[in-house]
């Protein structure tokens, strides 16, 4: 006997997301030491200055976590969502200070009885203006 799902997904294929972002010095330090990342890049202005980025850069764990945590928390607020599969590519440095666009798109829904929900694919990433700084492709599981 299969088992049925309780609820419609509360998302279609096409579904767009966009929003608002900016990595401040502090939270890129701070994120960063709380990760256990002490890369100067994150931490010292004058080391980071040096570099080929020319100043403070986000550490990858912070940029792709706020990516994921905007999926979860603009797509269906009133469900559960579980990550299951993530994929990142890191294509320029995120400097602190700036306006960023958060834009990502639902691609696939499947439904999963087994699972009591709803298999769901995004694409998308970070961007300043039309420059995509952070390109992800994730999966997660929509339950109640």
């Amino acid at each position: 006997m299969t088992k049925e799902i309780e609820f419609p997904c509360p998302v279609d294929v096409g579904f767009k997301f966009k929003n608002k972002v900016i990595f401040t010095r502090e939270e890129i330090s701070s994120f960063a030491q709380q990760c256990g990342d002490m890369n100067p890049l994150h931490h010292d202005e004058q080391r980071a200055k040096s570099s080929r980025f020319g100043g403070i850069i986000a550490c990858g764990p912070h940029t792709s976590a706020v990516y994921l945590s905007t999926v979860t928390a603009f797509l269906a607020p009133e469900y559960l969502g579980i990550g299951m599969t993530s994929e990142f590519e890191f294509r320029a440095p995120i400097k602190p200070d700036i306006t960023l666009d958060i834009k990502w798109e639902i691609k696939t829904i499947s439904p999963k009885p087994k699972l009591a929900g709803y298999v769901v694919s995004n694409e998308g990433g970070i961007y300043l203006k039309e420059e995509i700084l952070l390109w992800s492709q994730a999966t997660f599981l929509l339950t109640k």
